[in-house]
């Protein structure tokens, strides 16, 4: 093969490249402005007291996706009666900003209370895209109201409790927020848990501090030990930020 050849290849097999990384652009963006729809009252929980939905990544068997969101839903109608809280996060604050450090928070619910939801609740709502099946379940005799059964996506315009978390004499509020993972129930999952553990946070924290002070520079380490217990928790509302790829959940329990 001569030069003049051998160039031409090299210029070809470079333009080919060039086409497929487009093509990955492309593709990868039109991927992130996709907004998966959910029903309303999976949006907008605050307004069906004594209920919670359970969620799962769609299995072969669309009975076996039904039968896992299900069982996902007694435990979040359990959680939300009765949570135990223990454990703790760390922080590095410098004159550079505030890092985190980690946490090593558990989360404990009440075997009774899930035996009770596993014997008593019900399925009332349901809803499956081609990736997710969504179960919506109640301890007791209730109806969705037809105003929250519709099929809708996330509003692209933030929240206002996203930045400005509600305030009330009446209630806590806890904000969980989680990225975009694999699978988009881990995601939801994530940010749920955050919610709860702000939430217990926002409850009763006790504060320890160590400051190491140089004429150069100061720095302080945070640890906050978290021991709460939490009742009658209500998920409020859920939120897809769908351009940064942001989950956010925004929970409350009633103020002691």
């Amino acid at each position: 093969m001569d030069v003049s050849s051998l160039v031409k290849k090299v210029f070809s097999l470079a333009r080919l490249r060039f086409l497929l990384t487009m093509i990955c652009i492309v593709t990868s963006m039109c991927a992130m402005s996709y907004a998966q729809t959910y029903p309303r009252w999976f949006l907008e929980p605050m307004k069906l007291t004594g209920t919670a939905a359970g969620y799962t990544q769609n299995f072969y068997l669309q009975t076996s996706s039904d039968s896992a969101a299900f069982l996902r839903g007694c435990e979040n109608l359990a959680r939300q009666r009765y949570t135990e809280f223990e454990g703790g996060e760390a922080y590095w604050q410098t004159e550079a900003g505030v890092y985190w450090m980690g946490d090593n928070f558990t989360e404990k619910i009440d075997s009774t209370f899930l035996m009770e939801s596993l014997s008593h609740a019900k399925k009332i709502a349901s809803y499956t895209t081609k990736d997710m099946t969504y179960v919506l379940v109640s301890g007791g005799e209730f109806t969705v109201p037809d105003s929250l059964k519709s099929i809708v996506k996330c509003p692209s315009k933030e929240p206002t409790w996203v930045e400005a978390i509600p305030q009330s004499d009446s209630y806590v509020f806890g904000l969980g927020v989680a990225p975009k993972y694999f699978y988009e129930s881990s995601s939801w999952e994530s940010a749920e848990k955050k919610a709860r553990f702000n939430l217990a946070r926002n409850m009763k924290v006790s504060l320890e501090t160590m400051q190491k002070v140089s004429d150069q520079s100061g720095q302080e380490i945070r640890n906050e030990e978290l021991s709460e217990t939490l009742h009658d928790i209500e998920v409020v509302y859920r939120w897809q930020d769908v351009s940064r790829g942001l989950f956010y959940v925004l929970m409350r329990t009633q103020n002691k």
